[in-house]
């Protein structure tokens, strides 16, 4: 005798109706409106994003900005940090958050084509402590783990993945989902299961970005891919670790290398993890001197301008870990600063004394799907928490 047809609440069909009229989400903003403007939007979900930069130029705080985004306009939504260098600061977060729900409050912004312009808007503003408060229950959506090398990481993304199938189940799963169930992401410590997992075309990821009505993971974040390299190349040194820079250069110089294999194993299932679940997956790279990269290959030639992969002739280096790393993300960003006025120019290359001030720029390298590259933006970090648009 056949079962009953189990009842379907009318909001998970509400939700599912939702999904198919407006199958993308928001992309994640990251408060600053030139950045917005040079991403369309902000970080988007189902794509793999790189942020690479220089120590201190905020790669980061980008990424907390984006993480706030998520946990603010999504009130179930849940973030995974995938934390390698132990330098996650929940403060931080919590203050990036208490910003961005200050300024949800007080500041909108209109929207034409792809261009942002801020608007005054007059609310009651709430209290900081209310404000604190709100932040810190939102940090009990944010699950952060700490990882050492490329076998935490796999069981972390193992971990990951087993989320997407519970959330997944317990709504029908999406269509993606349903039609791919034989496609299993191993636990980390099955390490003889085999994954298969090819790259596919446009009109498929669009069929895969189908969002889930009751998946609460949305948002993922490793920082920093580039430690792990590192890390799996000093162990692999029968001499002793060698400095990061040195690292990377023999990683890219030596495609056969453990640590390369490792690094593509993981990013592939990550890739089938963020499209099959219309997650938004944020990686921070290192960078690596366009100068040494030179010296250190077997043909050596004279530095040229036309190395960069900046659109500014001032900025040198490039994101770290090579062009395997490139063609398994969506986008490459890359982040630099430059003097943020002319007399600043004056005084960084000019030789005119006095203290110069620089400002954040943001440029995309590459861009899978939305045709972005060339585009860019400037911004400045003011108390280590707001991106704001430079004067």
């Amino acid at each position: 005798m056949a079962e009953p047809a189990q009842p379907i609440l009318g909001s998970t069909l509400l939700a599912t109706a939702l999904a198919k009229t407006n199958p993308e989400r928001v992309a994640a903003s990251t408060s600053c409106a030139t950045l917005d403007t040079a991403l369309h939007g902000g970080f988007h979900y189902g794509e793999i994003t790189s942020l690479a930069g220089a120590s201190g130029v905020g790669k980061t705080l980008i990424s907390l900005h984006a993480v706030a985004s998520h946990l603010v306009a999504h009130p179930v939504g849940e973030v995974v940090i995938i934390d390698t260098t132990g330098s996650f600061s929940p403060l931080r977060l919590r203050d990036v958050i208490i910003y961005r729900s200050h300024q949800t409050g007080v500041i909108k912004y209109q929207q034409s084509g792809y261009m942002y312009e801020k608007l005054s808007v007059d609310v009651n503003v709430e209290s900081l402590e209310t404000l604190r408060v709100k932040a810190v229950d939102m940090l009990d959506r944010v699950k952060v783990m700490r990882v050492f090398d490329f076998a935490g990481v796999m069981e972390a993304i193992g971990e990951v993945g087993d989320l997407c199938k519970r959330n997944n189940h317990s709504s029908g799963g999406t269509k993606a989902q349903r039609v791919q169930k034989t496609k299993e992401v191993a636990n980390s410590e099955d390490e003889e299961d085999e994954i298969v997992i090819s790259f596919k075309t446009e009109d498929e990821r669009a069929e895969d970005i189908e969002i889930s009505s009751g998946g609460n993971l949305g948002m993922i974040v490793v920082d920093n891919i580039a430690n792990l390299v590192s890390t799996a190349m000093s162990k692999n040194q029968t001499e002793g670790p060698q400095p990061l820079l040195n690292s990377l250069i023999n990683l890219r110089a030596n495609h056969s290398s453990s640590a390369l294999a490792l690094l593509t194993h993981s990013l592939r299932i990550l890739s089938h993890l963020t499209a099959s679940n219309s997650l938004c997956t944020l990686l921070v790279n290192g960078v690596v001197s366009n100068t040494a990269s030179i010296k250190s290959s077997h043909h050596r030639r004279a530095y040229h301008p036309s190395d960069n992969v900046s659109i500014f002739a001032s900025t040198s280096g490039k994101p770290a870990l090579g062009r395997t790393y490139a063609y398994l993300i969506d986008t490459s960003i890359f982040l630099s600063t430059m003097p943020k006025t002319q007399d600043d120019a004056e005084m960084a290359f000019g030789g005119r004394p006095g203290k110069f001030i620089n400002a954040g720029i943001l440029e995309v390298l590459k861009d899978r799907f939305r045709g972005r590259e060339g585009e860019w933006g400037a911004f400045e970090i003011l108390d280590g928490v707001e991106l704001r648009v430079v004067d």
